[in-house]
């Protein structure tokens, strides 16, 4: 299987323990035979046949060989725990790096929750197998094999009557797994669509309170809850139905070996020690089949964690790191250019044959309606997505020639959508440059007007929740600002930087962003004229193409759509 294979080369490099806890393992249902044994013969020997010299040598032999059997147990735990505690952070690293390599199309095919139940439960689940069932399957087996084998060797007619029963739990055990196909693939769904909704409902917790639709949130929740307890309960109802079936098939062996026990006892053709044994021994046979219920209950689980986790790490992104351009920092002019791009999502065209240019060091404005396609370009420039048709260059190289960690380098990019790590706002400022000193951070502090820092309970210490709970949306702005100008990029994007900002403080922004002590390209994405006026150039975008280019001034006189944009801002009618 795909799966088993998966898993055994996750444990390179802790095969030896894991393989050497796993032979430990088998060793046990040797000890639980031998015991039994010893006691058939001790009831024999001393209490039949009246050898009570014998007596002190079984009994010690028999502590010898449970405290080996412990010492083992002990030494088969450690190693097992050791190696699937390893296997169980190399994957986890191996999926966190994996996600980190994934770009913005993937993250859009797949929820939060989901993510997080392959990185909790569904790693956990595989842990589980690698530690206990596997081994457990094993064992039984061995421990069945070794156990009839040891009835057969006292008495083969007793045998018989012992396994005659064991065939019918494993049938039953058999169509039972059939049985329980596919409901645990649906079981771990539902988990995972709860967690979805648990988490989107933290995070959208203000909007939530907000519109007061607490019940309608409870109450969704309440629906996802209550689909994964009723799968949940459908899982268990299954294994109900033929539960008492094995359990009862168990039991009749119980009522087999004291009857057939007692009529060879009574016949002369076994000792009362055999009879001692086979009775000790009567759970070995019947125990390993009644547990594949179980066994089975957590192999499906297996296959539907593995194979989820097996399809997110097969899913390679579609921007992929080849280029090897990566110059140095003093190397880097800023030049961007967009060469007949053209950009879908699907079968829907967002950008349809762009072009311009924005010289090292000058400023360029996108504006345009909702969806004209504005962010999309900014995505393009810092290759979160790649160009259908055309190319996107940076200082006359393709972006997809260059090193993916080299371009983005030399980029500070501010969100549309702030987001704020849940940690100090020095740490979140110094967030591209760790080693960045703290003269530095309220350098850029001031230079984005984040002053207000200096008035929080522990200023640049304070701790942002997360997301940046607590701070105003013009704060959380100006902090991403100064986390965006800190790492002194050669082409700063500020998507919508300053639309939560007063028009004091977004004329300071301004005025710092002329006098920046760095050579740096803007690209300025905004709704409001008073954020580009200044620029070097203003792209008006509609239907995806640019309907408009040039300065503030050229603009004005064309009067075309951005004259009437500034006509309104501006507060004047329009002249009909």
């Amino acid at each position: 299987m795909k799966e088993i294979k998966w898993l055994w080369s996750l444990l390179k490099g802790y095969r030896a323990k894991y393989v050497l806890s796993f032979a430990i393992s088998l060793t046990t249902p040797v000890f639980a035979v031998i015991n039994p044994y010893l006691t058939g013969r001790m009831v024999d020997d001393v209490f039949t046949n009246h050898i009570t010299t014998t007596l002190v040598y079984y009994i010690v032999l028999m502590l010898i060989l449970r405290f080996t059997r412990t010492c083992m147990d002990y030494g088969a735990v450690a190693l097992v725990e050791s190696s699937s505690l390893g296997m169980l952070y190399e994957l986890r690293m191996k999926l966190y790096r994996h996600l980190q390599k994934q770009d913005m199309n993937f993250f859009g095919s797949i929820s939060g929750g989901d993510l997080m139940t392959i990185l909790t439960s569904d790693v956990d689940m595989v842990r589980h197998n690698l530690v206990f069932v596997f081994r457990q399957i094993f064992s039984s087996a061995l421990l069945y094999v070794i156990a009839a084998g040891f009835y057969f060797w006292i008495n083969w007619k007793f045998a018989l009557c012992m396994i005659a029963v064991t065939p019918f739990i494993f049938f039953a055990s058999i169509v039972y797994r059939n049985k329980i196909k596919g409901i645990y693939k649906e079981l771990r769904q539902r988990l995972s669509k709860l967690n979805s909704d648990a988490r989107e409902n933290i995070e959208g917790n203000r909007v939530v309170k907000a519109f007061a639709n607490e019940p309608l949130e409870s109450e969704k929740f309440d629906d996802k809850s209550q689909s994964f307890r009723d799968q949940n309960l459908y899982a268990q109802k299954v294994w109900l139905k033929y539960y008492p079936i094995i359990d009862g098939l168990t039991q009749t062996n119980a009522v087999v070996t004291i009857i057939i026990g007692g009529l060879f006892l009574m016949s002369g053709e076994i000792t009362p020690g055999d009879l001692i044994s086979f009775t000790s021994l009567s759970w070995a046979v019947t125990a390993p089949f009644q547990m594949l219920g179980q066994l089975f209950n957590d192999l499906q689980r297996f296959f539907a964690s593995a194979g989820k986790i097996m399809s997110i790490l097969d899913e390679e992104p579609k921007v992929q790191n080849t280029g090897s351009y990566s110059p140095a920092k003093e190397g880097f002019r800023g030049k961007v250019e967009f060469r007949n791009v053209s950009f879908s999502f699907e079968s829907n065209k967002v950008l349809d044959n762009i072009s311009f240019t924005i010289p090292a060091g000058k400023t360029c404005a996108l504006m345009g309606e909702t969806g004209s396609g504005k962010t999309l370009i900014a995505d393009l420039l810092s290759r979160f997505y790649d160009v259908d048709e055309g190319q996107v260059l940076v200082d006359g190289v393709d972006v997809r020639d260059w090193d993916l960690n080299a371009l983005r380098s030399h980029m500070g990019i501010t969100t549309q959508e702030v987001f704020l790590f849940s940690d100090t706002v020095d740490s979140n400022i110094a967030y591209g440059d760790y080693d960045m000193s703290a003269d530095e951070v309220q350098y850029f502090a001031n230079a984005a007007a984040a002053r207000f820092i200096n008035e929080m309970p522990d200023g640049y210490a304070t701790i942002v929740g997360e997301r940046g709970v607590g701070l105003s949306g013009g704060q959380k702005q100006r902090i991403a600002l100064a986390r965006a100008l800190a790492v002194k990029p050669g082409i700063l994007i500020l998507d919508d930087t300053t639309s939560a900002v007063d028009m004091e403080t977004e004329k300071y922004i301004q005025q710092q962003l002329k006098q920046l002590d760095f050579n740096c390209s803007k690209l300025i994405i905004a709704q409001r004229i008073s954020s580009v006026r200044d620029a070097d150039q203003i792209l008006m975008l509609e239907n995806g193409s640019i309907s408009e280019c040039g300065s503030h001034s050229e603009l004005l006189e064309r009067q075309g759509v951005y004259y009437s944009l500034w006509k309104i801002q501006a507060g004047e009618e329009l002249v009909a």
